[in-house]
Parts: C-alpha cells; sequence; structure tokens
C-alpha cells in the first residue's frame, strides 16, 4: 500500500476505499507489479480484513470494503507439478555426484511418501520415528496445523534410509537447489509448462522448462498426495496431508470431486469382505430317490 501511494502521489484514507479504487489498485496489482493471481488476490483479502478491522475501532470506512472480494487461479488455471512413482524411481536409482545430492534425495524420498509440508519435513529426527510390532510410524505436529498426525511408513526403500542413512538437516533453500541437480542427474528432461522465478523481473514467469527445473520442496507432498489418491481412501490422506476438507484436498491436487468414488470403495470392500468368506457347499435331493 506504501508503494501504491508513492506511485499514484495521494495519502490512502479508509473512505477512499469504494469500488472505483478497489478496480485501480487490482488493476496496477496485476498489471503493473506483475504479481500472480493469487498473491494479488491475497493482498485484497488482507485489505478487507484491515478495513474490517479499523471500523471496530470506530474509524470511518467506506461501506464498499464490505464487498472487497480476493481471488484465486481457476482449477484449469493452475499449473502443478508432481513427481510419479516412475520418475520417483528414476531418482532413487540415479548416480550422484555429491554428499549434498545424496542427502537432498533422502529428503525428497522420503518426503514423497509422508505427505508433509517441508517445515515439517525438515524437521524430522530419528526421535520421530516410532515402531509397533513391525511397523515404523513416524509422529509429528504440524507446525502451520497443530495438528498431531501420524503416518505409517511402508516403502522398504523409505524404511532403509530412515533406519541406516538419516539425512542430516538442511535449510529448504539449499535443499531446493539441491533437488534440481539430483532431478536433471535422473534424466527428468520432459518439458512442461510451469512457473519459475525470474531474477531480471523478481517474480516467477510462466514458461516451457524441463521438468526438473520446477521441482522443489512443495512438490514432495503434492506428489504424495497425487499418487495415492484413488488408490487409499481419500479420509485416510487427508488425515495425512492435515487437510480439513476433501474439497481442499481436491483443489490441492487439482481434482474434481468424484461423485462416484465413495460408491466403488463400498462396492470394493463389499466384494472384499464377501472373498474372504469361505464358500458352502449344499446337497440337493435327488426327487427319483426319495
Amino acid at each position: 500500500m506504501k508503494t501504491y501511494q508513492k506511485e499514484i502521489k495521494k495519502k490512502i484514507h479508509f473512505q477512499d476505499i469504494g469500488k472505483p479504487f478497489v478496480d485501480r489498485f487490482t488493476n496496477w496489482l496485476m498489471n503493473n507489479q506483475k504479481y500472480s493471481t493469487n498473491y494479488a488476490g491475497k493482498i485484497l483479502d488482507n485489505l478487507k480484513t484491515v478495513c474490517l478491522d479499523a471500523e471496530k475501532l470506530d474509524i470511518k470506512v467506506n461501506p464498499y470494503t464490505k464487498q472487497i472480494e480476493g481471488f484465486r487461479e481457476q482449477n484449469n488455471e493452475r499449473l502443478i507439478v508432481t513427481l510419479s512413482f516412475e520418475e520417483l524411481e528414476q531418482i532413487r536409482t540415479a548416480e550422484l555426484e555429491t554428499e549434498a545430492q545424496a542427502n537432498a534425495r533422502n529428503w525428497l524420498l522420503i518426503g514423497c511418501e509422508i505427505g508433509q509440508r517441508a517445515s515439517d519435513l525438515l524437521r524430522l529426527t530419528p526421535d520421530n520415528i516410532r515402531y509397533k510390532g513391525n511397523r515404523m510410524y513416524i509422529d509429528i505436529e504440524q507446525q502451520k496445523t497443530g495438528k498431531a498426525v501420524t503416518i505409517g511408513v511402508i516403502a522398504p526403500h523409505v524404511k532403509e534410509i530412515i533406519e541406516n542413512n538419516f539425512p542430516y538437516p538442511i535449510s529448504q533453500q539449499k535443499l531446493n537447489k539441491h533437488i534440481k541437480d539430483v532431478c536433471k542427474l535422473a534424466k527428468l528432461e520432459e518439458k512442461i509448462e510451469g512457473r519459475k522465478f525470474d531474477k531480471k523481473t523478481g517474480r516467477k514467469k510462466t514458461d516451457t522448462y524441463f521438468k526438473w527445473q520446477l521441482i522443489t520442496s512443495h512438490t514432495f507432498r503434492r506428489s504424495f498426495a497425487t499418487n495415492y489418491y484413488k488408490k487409499i481412501p481419500t479420509a485416510v490422506l487427508i488425515g495425512i496431508t492435515g487437510h480439513s476438507k476433501e474439497s481442499m484436498f481436491l483443489e490441492y491436487i487439482n481434482r474434481r470431486e468424484d461423485k462416484d468414488l465413495n460408491a466403488d470403495l463400498f462396492m470394493q470392500f463389499y466384494e472384499t469382505m464377501h472373498q474372504e468368506k469361505e464358500p458352502t457347499m449344499k446337497v440337493i435331493k435327488n426327487a427319483s430317490n426319495q
């Protein structure tokens, strides 16, 4: 807002924030500042919140401020990058060049199997690991949501990393640099559309890039959610990722609601239940022998 005031050479008051102001401000955010759709929409959400708080303090505000609405990209406009199981195997078996790359690869492989935000993933230590019989669990309290989450670890290569080669701490910035090198060595060279930070403009630029260039630590959680969607009940996945609603989870992986999914799962479990029952043999008497 300070930057915009300098631009228009005028001090902005709460009573000035009517529809014409909001329209001009939105245009400036999107076209002059080149902010992303989601970031510009978030700024408008914040502006509305500040105006509502000001009104609670008996500061006179423009009545229009209650009608300010933020916005987000439509699902069909979003560019989501994930790593498939096949690509994760390429990464797992790739020949690397440095210890730092090997450490980053271990964080990546764990991250794509436990579905946590990078901030929670990188806080993991062996103290988070727990066993019940032969089963391995990871207990963690998510920083953003405050939720206590337990994840069962099944993938043999991830269990091996956790037990024998637990990765050492690293900053998210360094992790993002090293995993790009790892994915380049793993030959993730498919050309895809995505957004990448442009140092010249200081903004993300939409263009076609090699896939390895677009991999970040945020890719881990999305890969987990995408890879296991429809293979594991959505309610179970939400319990692991920490999303509060199924609709938020589906938006996160850019999927529409599948209205048949619950019905299909019910029929699948029903069929499994009945397959496990031993067939019974009925003796039918021959009427001629009676």
